[in-house]
């Protein structure tokens, strides 16, 4: 609420001047919580013309000397005069409530829309997050499987040495074995065919 000090603090008021402004002053509205009455002059002692709801929204046209009431044209297009400190610059709350509700219903809106891709996400991480682990056990066996393959492959070179290393062995004693028989076989003696 304002009291007849802030006047001027009214006419310099950002948000006075943001306000639309009538062709005939500027833009005022009754406080929220009463009603004010409009009287034909600036005090009370005036004739009283009729009520202006709270919220009404009002266009000032002057102030009065003392600073006590203003000159206002209401929402009926009726002029007079009411006590400044029912008088306040920022728009009422009756006339705000339309838009915060449209705006809450745009951000509730919002909101769901903002749910859903939430679990449209949540849902792929999860399937990311199998398929990763089907990936892991896979990868898991293919390892195991390489591992166990080396694993043989290495035995069997092993073998496969030991393999060649007996044949070698065998080939080779046989070998020397062939060759202590062949110098205990009695050989052939030559003939002698001189005599003739």
């Amino acid at each position: 609420m304002f009291f007849a000090g802030n006047v001027l603090a009214l006419q310099d008021n950002d948000e006075a001047i943001d306000e639309p402004n009538d062709s005939n002053g500027e833009i005022r509205y009754v406080v929220d919580d009463l009603f004010t009455y409009m009287h034909a002059g600036p005090g009370r002692n005036f004739r009283i013309l009729g009520s202006v709801q709270a919220g009404t929204r009002l266009t000032l046209l002057q102030v009065s000397e003392d600073q006590s009431y203003i000159e206002i044209i209401d929402d009926k297009q009726r002029t007079g005069w009411v006590d400044i400190k029912d008088i306040t610059a920022n728009r009422s709350i009756r006339e705000i409530l339309p838009e915060v509700r449209g705006q809450l219903d745009l951000a509730n809106e919002d909101l769901r829309d903002a749910n859903i891709k939430i679990d449209a996400l949540n849902q792929q991480i999860a399937d990311l997050a199998s398929h990763n682990e089907q990936l892991q056990q896979r990868f898991n066996t293919l390892s195991e499987t390489y591992d166990l393959t080396r694993q043989q492959l290495d035995n069997q070179d092993q073998s496969s040495e030991k393999e060649w290393f007996t044949r070698g062995g065998v080939v080779a004693f046989g070998g020397i074995i062939l060759g202590i028989l062949l110098t205990y076989l009695p050989k052939k003696r030559k003939r002698n065919d001189n005599w003739m």
